[in-house]
C-alpha cells in the first residue's frame, strides 16, 4: 500500500471512531433533530456522506475491471488539476462557504430510524475495502470523473482527498448540530 493510501485509511479509521464516540450514544430522536427548518440533522449528514462516497463505487469498480473511460477532458492535466483543486477547496473543513448539494446526493428528507452510526461504520469499512482493492490504480493516479458530472475530471488521488475532506467537513457540521441539542431539551 502506498504511503498516501495509508494516510487515507488512517483518516477514515479516525473518522469512523470519532463518529462512534460523538454520535453513537444519541437516541434516534436526537439523531433526527434539525437545528432549524431546512437544515440537516446528524442522521441526514451521515446519510449524505454515505450517498456521496457510494456514488464513487461504480467508478472504482469499472477502473479495476479496465472498463472505465473518462471524457476527453481527462486527457488534459491542467483541466484535471483545475477541477480537482476547485472541488477539493469547496469541501475543505476550514472552508466557511456553504454549498448546496446536488439532488444526486440529497439525504433522506424523512426521519432515519436505523442506527446511522452503525451504518456509517459499515460504510467506512466498505470504503476502505474499495480503496485497498483499487490500490494499483491509485498508485498510477488514473483519471476519473465526478459521479455527478462526467465532464468534471480529476485524478483518483484527488478524488480520495475530496472524499476524506468532505467527511471531515461534515463531521464539523454534525458536531455543530450536536452542540445545539442541549437547547432542545
Amino acid at each position: 500500500m502506498t504511503q498516501t493510501s495509508e494516510k487515507w485509511i488512517t483518516d477514515l479509521k479516525e473518522l469512523k471512531s470519532t463518529f462512534r464516540k460523538e454520535f453513537g450514544h444519541l437516541s434516534i430522536e436526537e439523531m433526527n433533530t434539525k437545528p432549524s427548518p431546512g437544515a440537516w440533522s446528524i442522521a441526514q449528514v451521515i446519510d449524505h456522506i454515505i450517498e456521496v462516497n457510494e456514488s464513487y463505487f461504480p467508478t472504482f469498480e469499472l477502473v479495476r475491471k479496465g472498463k472505465y473511460v473518462h471524457s476527453i477532458l481527462g486527457n488534459f492535466a491542467f483541466i484535471r488539476r483545475f477541477f480537482g483543486r476547485m472541488i477539493l477547496k469547496s469541501v475543505l473543513p476550514e472552508s466557511k462557504k456553504k454549498y448546496k448539494t446536488l439532488p444526486l446526493w440529497q439525504p433522506s428528507q424523512t426521519d432515519l430510524h436505523e442506527n446511522m452510526v452503525a451504518r456509517f461504520e459499515k460504510h467506512q469499512a466498505a470504503l476502505m475495502a474499495e480503496l485497498e482493492a483499487t490500490e494499483t490504480f491509485i498508485r498510477r493516479n488514473v483519471t476519473i470523473a465526478s459521479p455527478a458530472n462526467d465532464m468534471i475530471v480529476y485524478d483518483i488521488q484527488t478524488a480520495l482527498d475530496i472524499i476524506v475532506n468532505h467527511e471531515k467537513r461534515h463531521l464539523l457540521q454534525a458536531l455543530h448540530v450536536k452542540s445545539g441539542l442541549q437547547s432542545y431539551k
